[in-house]
């Protein structure tokens, strides 16, 4: 019997640029945000990308996701940033607003192409991301982020879309219930 295949990395119309766009979008969106920097960046991408595919089967950006240590991140961001960067189309603002504590705050320089490759439906998982890490720090989206799906990995770890199907909820005692008599049934005994 063949195992299912695991999807990492969808190919989507506009392949990277979907991604470079997205991050141009929520960095003009969150221009205002009380916080915001890479690591908020990275959750909003990775939540917007999986809840779309675990509510439709199709991610926002269809890129690859890893497990890192402050949470899901895709695996193009260091080099795309880089590339945005040195094409003037994104900046980076430090900021220290707690002692020692350095927020690099990324900065739309121009307006993101969402026509190009977005539905309203799309935009839709963005905002909704966008709203969920609004008034988060950093430490507190790293901390929202690290669910079972993430904790189901190693640091650099490759995060399969389908991790978006597993639930942080605890189940229903009457699941857990016949859970029990089932286990007790079958002669199984918990540690």
């Amino acid at each position: 019997m063949q195992r299912p295949r695991l999807s990492y990395k969808l190919k989507l119309p506009g392949g990277q640029d979907r991604l470079r766009e997205l991050i141009l979008y929520v960095s003009e969106r969150c221009a205002d945000a009380p916080r915001f920097g890479k690591v908020k960046l990275n959750k909003i991408l990775w939540k917007a990308d999986f809840e779309a595919f675990a509510k439709r089967g199709v991610p926002v950006t269809g890129r690859s996701y890893q497990r890192l240590s402050q949470g899901p991140a895709p695996v193009d961001m260091p080099p795309l940033m880089a590339e945005m960067v040195a094409d003037g189309i994104l900046d980076f603002v430090l900021s220290e607003f707690a002692p020692g504590v350095v927020e690099e705050r990324p900065v739309a320089k121009r307006k993101p192409k969402l026509r190009t490759f977005f539905s309203e439906d799309y935009i839709r998982f963005v905002d909704a991301a966008i709203e969920h890490f609004w008034s988060m720090t950093a430490a507190g989206a790293s901390d929202d982020s690290h669910g079972i799906a993430w904790k189901s990995r190693r640091d650099m770890d490759p995060m399969p879309y389908e991790a978006a199907y597993l639930s942080d909820d605890a189940p229903p005692e009457l699941l857990v219930q016949k859970m029990r008599k089932f286990a007790e049934e079958a002669g199984l005994r918990s540690r």
